[in-house]
């Protein structure tokens, strides 16, 4: 059964849907790229933009615990239903769980987190050497280090088959999913 009009979605929802998924995605790509060919350099671009990543994904959270998901455009089979609930529920966690695991790391590490210059947790320098930084906490540091390395891998998995729902939905369903997300019914 298709429905005649799908509701629209607003400006924000679909303002944060995509700020996040950029955001998301090409700091994946950042944060493996800084380490695969260390450009350390790069690291308070990371942070900066790992902390305005947040700054988003917490208000978009908050309105899909309140408000839930967006009503289907159609109604679908079960197990599709099902597929779209776990996706959507990954992605939000992986795209909260990622920034404040690589903000906790930073922070717990010693190395401070700072939002485009401005230190929102100090680093904690070694007077005896200046180069290098006293963790706070090694063991939450070493949590929160594994967690933001392998859940971004999760998170693309994640991404990877939303957007292959969404191809399907446009191209084989034909229905408006796709559309109302890039502000089209």
């Amino acid at each position: 059964m298709i429905v005649a009009h799908a509701p629209q979605l607003s400006l924000l929802t679909r303002f944060l849907h995509w700020s996040v998924a950029l955001l998301m995605i090409g700091l994946t790509l950042l944060g493996y790229l800084m380490v695969k060919f260390e450009i350390w350099a790069l690291y308070p671009l990371h942070k900066s933009l790992g902390v305005v990543a947040l700054l988003l994904v917490v208000p978009r959270a908050i309105a899909r615990l309140g408000k839930g998901w967006p009503a289907p455009a159609r109604q679908y089979p079960r197990y599709e239903a099902m597929t779209a609930k776990i996706i959507h529920w990954g992605l939000l966690i992986s795209t909260l769980l990622i920034p404040v695991s690589g903000i906790c790391y930073s922070g717990a590490a010693g190395r401070g987190v700072a939002l485009f210059g401005w230190f929102i947790i100090p680093m904690n320098p070694d007077s005896n050497d200046p180069e290098k930084v006293i963790p706070y906490s090694e063991s939450l540091s070493d949590i929160t280090h594994s967690v933001h390395v392998y859940l971004p891998y999760i998170m693309l998995a994640f991404v990877l088959i939303h957007i292959v729902g969404a191809v399907k939905h446009h191209l084989l369903d034909k229905d408006k999913t796709l559309m109302r997300m890039l502000g089209r019914t």
